[in-house]
Formats: structure tokens, sequence, C-alpha cells
């Protein structure tokens, strides 16, 4: 019987001990408002915490800043809640403080380093403070080589030039290799007009057809009088009489003889007119070019177009002398100009900068 009673006093005694433990975990949490609450604080982030209260429900999560002052010292005291509170205590303790009492939040110190003098370098280039264009780009190796990609560049723009205006391309090139001055002499030949081919010296198509004509006309053979002398007396009235009075006996009519049936001739190739064609004047565009030079678009030209030049005078002066259009577009026209080498070459003129178009016939 005593054993009985010993045994529930001792298990009594258990469970008085559980709920003080039990009763010691939960803190009590006040707010700005007046308002508090028991439990327990889990899940603290930056900006909010939440909390379980003694019932084991989870409130909803609350803001630190929500919380009074004794309640964040109390936050505080947790060391994976101090990062987020220690911001918002107002009067945080000094370094040393007791245990139980306020929080400690240690002051951190920053080491001075000693600054030390940097060595000098031996042997060390001197560089000029405020050195000139010129001796900077002859100094280092990246100026070196923009100077000669500026001098092959020069070079080049003489050839380019060269063939533009149809120089010499190593008069020019030559000239454009000379240090300093050569950088002027791709302008100069620039503003120079272009030599002219020697198809591009013939005369004016005009003058070239007056000549023709007026030689045409000196060589027309010159037309002779259906009846040249005069009339004799006894022909006006188409009789003859003799001395004595008689009219001669009537003359039979001569009977026409059938002469052989000819074939007819070969109708000849009517040949084509020099003419000059203005802008201005006539409205110079790719219907009007496929039009009146169609025979000139064939790959074997006829008879008629052989003996013909077309040339193609541009704004700027220059004249293309062909013999065959390869292709035309809304904008451009190639041409095939023959050169004095033998050859030919395939030449891209822009429409709108053709100013005449002559068609010119061949000399000799």
């Amino acid at each position: 019987m005593q054993r009985l009673i010993f045994q529930r006093a001792l298990a009594a005694a258990f469970l008085c001990l559980a709920g003080m433990a039990l009763a010691a975990e939960f803190t009590e949490f006040k707010f700005k408002d007046g308002t508090s609450v028991k439990g327990e604080a889990i899940g603290p982030k930056e900006r909010d915490v939440v909390i379980k209260d003694t019932d084991g429900k989870f409130l909803p999560r609350t803001a630190w800043t929500n919380f009074t002052q004794e309640t964040l010292k109390e936050f505080a005291k947790n060391p994976k809640m101090r990062q987020y509170v220690e911001l918002l205590i107002e009067d945080a303790a000094p370094a040393t403080a007791v245990a139980g009492g306020e929080i400690n939040i240690p002051e951190v110190v920053v080491a001075k380093r000693d600054w030390k003098q940097p060595k000098d370098v031996t042997d060390k280039r001197v560089v000029p403070k405020n050195p000139s264009m010129i001796a900077g780009m002859f100094g280092t190796g990246v100026g070196w080589f923009s100077m000669l990609v500026v001098y092959a560049g020069i070079i080049y723009a003489g050839f380019e030039v060269a063939a533009y205006r149809r120089r010499p391309k190593q008069l020019v090139m030559g000239l454009s290799a000379i240090p300093i001055f050569g950088f002027f002499a791709p302008i100069a030949f620039l503003c120079m007009p272009a030599v002219k081919r020697l198809e591009e010296t013939k005369p004016n198509s005009v003058a070239q057809a007056a000549a023709i004509a007026a030689a045409a006309a000196a060589q027309k053979p010159e037309e002779k009088p259906a009846f040249p002398g005069k009339k004799k007396p006894g022909l006006a009235l188409g009789k003859k009489v003799d001395d004595a009075g008689h009219a001669p006996a009537p003359v039979a009519a001569p009977v026409a003889v059938a002469s052989p049936v000819k074939a007819p001739a070969p109708a000849a190739t009517p040949a084509m007119e020099a003419v000059v064609y203005r802008r201005g004047e006539t409205n110079i565009n790719k219907r009007f070019i496929e039009t009146k030079f169609a025979g000139f678009f064939k790959a074997v030209l006829g008879p008629a177009e052989k003996e013909m030049w077309v040339v193609w005078v541009t704004a700027t002066g220059g004249e293309f002398w062909s013999k065959r259009i390869v292709s035309i577009s809304q904008t451009d026209v190639v041409v095939n100009c023959p050169q004095e080498s033998g050859g030919t070459l395939d030449e891209t003129i822009q429409i709108a900068g053709i100013q005449e178009i002559h068609l010119r016939p061949r000399e000799g």
C-alpha cells in the first residue's frame, strides 16, 4: 500500500516538473499597439517572423518593426535572430554586458596597414609628360602599324584614282608613295578631267552626219533633160512633107519584143541614219532605250547595227562608245565597249546621268 502511494506521488511530481518546463519554453511577445502573445518565434527572415502560440497555431508573419524594444532585445539573445533586429534596437548595450542583461554588440576594429613605399624600377623608360602627336605615333609599335596602314591606303587611293581618270597607274601610284606630299597626289589627279580613249576623240555625230550628207549630194549624177536640143518646124504637127508636097509613106510601128523574166532583187537592208537624242528633248528612260535600240540587245548584231556606234554621253562629261547593250534595269544600263587592246569591257551607266545618246555610223 505504501509503495503504491509513493509511486503516485512520484508521477505527480514528474508531471509538475514537465509542466513547468513547458511553461518556461514559451515567451511573451509584446507589440507596439499594447497587445501581447505567448508562444515561440520560428522562421525568422529579414523583414518578419512567424509566432507559434501556446495552442500550436501559427499566427500570420509579423514584421520586426511591430515589436517593442523589450521584445526586440529578447530576440537579439538568439544568435539566429540577432542579425535581423540589432539595427532596430535603439539603446544597444556597451561591449561588456553581464549574463541576462542587455545584448552585446561587439565593435568591429579594422587593423591599420602600414603604407609601404613602392620600390623604384631600374632601367625604367622615361616617358615625356606632354609628348607631341608625331612623337607619340613613332614611339610605339601601334603607331608604326597605324602609319603603315595609312601609307598603304594612300597608295591604293592613287591606284583607284588612276583607273577612274584613265591616267598612268605607275605615275599616280609613284607620286602617292612620296611621304607627306603623296597624300595630295590622288586629290590632284581626281580634280583633273579624265583622258579620252581613241574612239572617244571621234568627231561629233551632228557634224559627221552633215559631212556625210554633203558628200552624198556631191556624188549624185546631174539629171539631163528628156528632149535635149531645139524642136524642128516639121515636128510640130507630127507630119513631114517632101519638096513635091507629098507625105511620106507610113512607117509601121515597132513591135515590142518580150524580154526575159528576171527574178526580183533581194530587198536591201535599210541603213540606219545618224541621230542624237538629248535629255530635255527626249525622255530618256528604260522604255525609250528598249524601244529605240532594240537591235543592239541581240547577242549577234544585224548588218545595220554592225555599221553603227551607240555613244552614251553622261553628265560628268564622259563618253562611252559601245557596239552592244548587255542588259538594262530601271536605273542602270550595261553596255559592251571595245578596247584599244582588242578586247571588250562592260560598263555600267546610270540612266539618270545620261545626257545624250548618239547613233553614229562606223568610219571607214
